[in-house]
């Protein structure tokens, strides 16, 4: 069933905690030049109109994806990371900027589209997830490293609202923000977007779950919750 403007929602909480979805690999572009004319009315109050810096993120699989931040990278300074560490292990109320997203360009790809021309509604939350994995390996935070922990993580709930469908040999714009960080539970908003229109395509909210070894749920990993909170919360331009 494609995705058509006239759904107006899907909803999808697991009882059972799945694993995320494996990412989506996209061919290989150069970065994106930041937009904040038609942001998603539902998601952003005002997004601030700043100088961006380049992610330093890592190729998946020979495919490389067009990014863009909103702030500057975190310091690998050891001492600073520290410190961060420990304020954030006491408080995990940090105010959260609501007009600052990691943003990842992607494209349409003709094995995505169902018989009609645009692309599966199964499609989207495969799109999501990788900009989420594409905003923590750039901080620094692999998939590897946490499995490395012998830690994991999975998503508790996923709703999706859809507003209009991708099509083919589309060129869209993935956007994450984090709205929480509170016990095991990361909270993020998301949305797609057309490229260059900025048409709004799909509004998104998403819970993850730190988990540890034996698949219970244990307090957001440390490291974690310092690089995001560092990032979403900077003011730096």
């Amino acid at each position: 069933m494609p995705a058509y403007e006239h759904i107006s929602s899907t909803a999808v909480e697991m009882t059972t905690m799945h694993p995320h979805l494996p990412c989506v690999k996209q061919p290989a572009a150069t970065h994106l030049a930041p937009n904040s004319n038609h942001p998603p009315p539902s998601l952003i109050h005002a997004r601030a109109r700043a100088s961006s810096c380049s992610s330093n993120l890592s190729m998946v699989s020979g495919h490389s994806h067009r990014s863009r931040c909103y702030a500057t990278t975190l310091s690998a300074d050891a001492a600073s990371t520290a410190r961060s560490l420990q304020a954030i292990s006491s408080n995990q109320d940090t105010k959260l900027r609501t007009d600052k997203f990691f943003e990842l360009e992607m494209s349409v790809r003709e094995s995505e589209l169902d018989q009609y021309g645009v692309v599966n509604h199964v499609i989207y939350p495969v799109y999501i997830d990788n900009a989420r994995e594409q905003l923590l390996t750039g901080l620094g935070i692999s998939s590897a490293s946490v499995v490395c922990a012998g830690n994991a993580m999975a998503l508790s709930e996923l709703n999706l609202k859809y507003r209009t469908p991708l099509r083919r040999g589309g060129k869209f714009v993935v956007g994450v923000r984090v709205v929480q960080i509170k016990g095991a539970r990361i909270r993020f908003e998301q949305f797609i977007e057309t490229l260059p229109e900025r048409e709004l395509v799909l509004e998104v909210t998403a819970t993850a779950v730190c988990l540890n070894k034996d698949h219970r749920p244990t307090r957001v990993f440390p490291e974690m919750s310092s690089k995001l909170q560092q990032f979403f919360s900077s003011h730096d331009g």
